[in-house]
């Protein structure tokens, strides 16, 4: 079964855990910054957007679970094809090893029994890496597909090719890992960094009520509590953008 990598589809329980935690997270800012629930009207305006947010964290998820898998597979399939093995064969014995490796349920594993599937139909593997390039949005995906589909239209050393392609995968995966663990400690600073905020305002709000009570009983203390959100979810988002690293 066709699956496109660049869209999510949230299962029921995704769904039930995802707007839970969404009502959950929305009576606790609104009870916390503004002292009751009266902001849970805007709530349909800001549910899409935070869902979308969400869909979007779940694209990157799979698309990186992908693309390991991707190249954990190809170099099979190159070890495959400079043993002599044709590229159809060699699909059979890279989903075989994969099997073993990562389990019938790997998204890639899936991909590759696909595959084998539609070679038994007519289906080249040209056509058939270049689909999976096309679906899955990775640009290292894409890569590989062209450079099998142009290996194998002119002939000449494909295994050696795409060895090359391979390995520069392989560097590009390790120098990705490289930098999601020097900037881990960052992102653990900015998630605890988050939460500060938050943490004073509801230990104020605890120990010294009536010195609160100003920004939850009047227009004026309202108007600044909602700057405040506001400045906080750009700095949030700021911060997430800067330590986010593209599939």
């Amino acid at each position: 079964m066709k699956e496109r990598y660049d869209a999510y589809r949230f299962s029921p329980k995704e769904w039930l855990l995802f707007l839970s935690a969404a009502v959950a997270g929305y009576a606790g800012l609104s009870m916390l910054l503004y002292g009751s629930l009266w902001p849970f009207v805007v709530f349909p305006v800001i549910l899409p957007l935070y869902l979308h947010m969400i869909s979007a964290w779940c694209v990157k998820k799979q698309k990186c679970l992908l693309k390991d898998g991707f190249i954990s597979a190809m170099e099979a399939f190159v070890v495959a094809l400079r043993a002599g093995y044709s590229a159809e064969s060699a699909i059979r014995e890279c989903c075989c090893d994969m099997k073993k490796l990562a389990g019938d349920k790997d998204p890639m594993v899936c991909e590759l029994v696909y595959m084998e599937a539609q070679q038994g139909v007519g289906v080249s593997v040209e056509k058939l890496f270049l689909d999976l390039a096309d679906r899955s949005g990775v640009e290292d995906i894409r890569e590989f597909a062209r450079v099998f589909a142009a290996g194998k239209r002119r002939g000449g050393e494909l295994d050696r090719i795409l060895t090359t392609t391979v390995r520069h995968m392989k560097q590009k995966q390790e120098t990705e890992k490289d930098i999601m663990a020097e900037i881990a400690s960052r992102k653990m600073e900015q998630n605890i960094m988050s939460l500060v905020p938050l943490g004073i305002l509801l230990y104020l709000k605890l120990t010294s009520p009536d010195y609160m009570a100003v920004y939850y009983t009047t227009a004026a203390g309202k108007v600044m509590m909602t700057g405040c959100l506001v400045l906080y979810l750009l700095s949030w988002f700021w911060g997430r953008r800067i330590t986010a690293i593209s599939v």
